[in-house]
């Protein structure tokens, strides 16, 4: 073969080669950009949430109206004068309903005020972004400032699960003392973290830091906020005479115990951390019943005496 069919076949194979890594590059960014986009969107539309008959009050049906337009769903029960008020914050692909079995416990065992909310685009509230707890914040100040106006004189706790925990944590700044207590369950770090969490948890070696690099570079496009969104220094801005209750599963490999801890140093001296041995996300309640439901109710109940006394 002379030199210049060698070289002819030669630079036909490189442009082979550059053709094919372009188009797997191309192909690896839309892939990136497509998942990125449906985890950051609402995974269905708003649908109907009618208010539930319970044995431990009656829930009444409210729309809450925040800040930057959004209008949030809502269910309202009344408690004793004594008790505090409660606003419970679901999770990620959840809606108000998950955290009825928790407004049990502390509406039926200490007679608690509470209020569950739909968060933006989740359940039957407007919002198509869900950037992970970030602009939910605006859902949580809507729904304590609801809360103050119905029982201006009990404490106000809020109580987020995962996402919830997040979105409560983002509040904290423009709350400021208008809460006395925090219940954390699942928290995670920060949104860098949840990411690469999820691809390790969900992909084999190399591909997961494939995907991760993937995400990452599409939230620059697609999360501008990427960087703010951090709970674990969210949580500074919660006033050292807020109490807070950190708990995490220890096999919890979405928001993992590590990760709580994190949290916890930075509220050390008016926190609580509480691990629940081989609990994984969202499921403490099914690990430990018990432990469970005397943590919660040994918290809020904690906050009665002191609102009683001013």
């Amino acid at each position: 073969m002379t030199t210049d069919r060698v070289r002819f076949f030669s630079t036909r194979r490189r442009r082979r080669w550059l053709i094919l890594a372009s188009v797997l590059l191309a192909s690896w960014m839309l892939v990136s950009f497509a998942v990125a986009h449906r985890l950051t969107r609402r995974k269905r539309a708003p649908f109907p949430e009618p208010t539930p008959k319970v044995s431990w009050g009656r829930l009444e049906e409210h729309r809450l109206a925040t800040s930057d337009g959004q209008r949030i769903g809502a269910w309202y029960a009344g408690g004793r004068d004594d008790a505090p008020s409660i606003l419970f914050l679901h999770g990620n692909k959840g809606s108000r309903s998950h955290c009825l079995d928790r407004a049990a416990i502390l509406a039926g065992d200490l007679g608690c005020a509470v209020l569950l909310i739909s968060l933006r685009a989740h359940g039957d509230s407007t919002g198509d972004v869900n950037d992970i707890g970030y602009s939910a914040r605006h859902d949580v100040v809507a729904g304590v400032e609801f809360l103050r106006q119905r029982r201006p004189d009990e404490p106000v706790i809020v109580f987020g699960v995962s996402l919830g925990s997040a979105a409560a944590a983002f509040a904290a700044r423009e709350l400021g003392d208008r809460v006395q207590g925090y219940v954390l369950e699942s928290p995670y770090r920060d949104l860098k973290t949840a990411v690469w969490n999820r691809t390790e948890t969900y992909l084999p070696p190399i591909l997961d830091r494939a995907a991760y690099l993937g995400l990452r570079l599409a939230a620059l496009w697609l999360v501008p906020d990427l960087d703010s969104i951090a709970p674990v220094r969210a949580v500074d801005h919660i006033p050292d005479s807020t109490r807070v209750l950190i708990m995490a599963g220890g096999a919890d490999d979405l928001a993992r115990p590590e990760e709580a801890r994190a949290l916890f140093d930075r509220v050390r001296s008016h926190g609580r951390l509480e691990v629940f041995p081989g609990a994984r996300h969202n499921d403490l309640p099914a690990v430990d019943p018990p432990r469970y439901r005397r943590l919660i109710l040994d918290f809020c109940g904690g906050l009665v005496a002191p609102a009683m006394g001013e």
